[in-house]
């Protein structure tokens, strides 16, 4: 049996590996994504039978998150629940080059925030079918700030 150290140890090394990849890390953001940069299909970005893909902002500086995300023929959808007081969401308003992984590929994106009023409310439909705690995780979804994500 390992003592409650070994364990702890163990763990310690676990989260400094992830975190030294690159990647985020559950509700950790990491930097620059690893991956194929691939060519972003005619359809646009269908990756509806994902349900978190990872988005990296800040292109001189790279940050990367965990997000749950939207395919609609409108377009390639995210939301900062928190608003602009996500940090990533407030890098994608100051420079909307973004890129956006799904598996081993990477997409190269430029994310532009949508307030249209019907693209919302069509997004947060379509996301209360996809995710079942998508209202709870979004309590206050009049708040949120909605990017569609597009090629660049």
């Amino acid at each position: 049996m390992r003592s409650p150290v070994s364990r702890g140890l163990s763990a310690s090394l676990l989260l400094v590996s992830a975190l030294g990849c690159g990647d985020p890390f559950f509700g950790l953001a990491g930097g620059r994504l690893a991956g194929d940069v691939a060519d972003v299909p005619p359809s646009g970005v269908p990756y509806n039978d994902t349900d978190t893909v990872q988005l990296e902002t800040r292109p001189a500086d790279p940050y990367s998150v965990n997000v749950w995300g939207v395919g609609t023929s409108a377009g390639y959808f995210v939301a900062a629940g928190a608003g602009l007081e996500a940090a990533w969401a407030q890098h994608a308003m100051a420079d909307p080059r973004v890129r956006l992984r799904v598996a081993d590929s990477v997409y190269e994106l430029r994310a532009v925030r949508v307030d249209s009023w019907i693209d919302r409310r069509r997004y947060k439909a379509m996301a209360t079918q996809k995710y079942d705690d998508f209202n709870s995780a979004f309590e206050d979804f009049d708040a949120a700030v909605l990017f569609r994500l597009e090629p660049r």
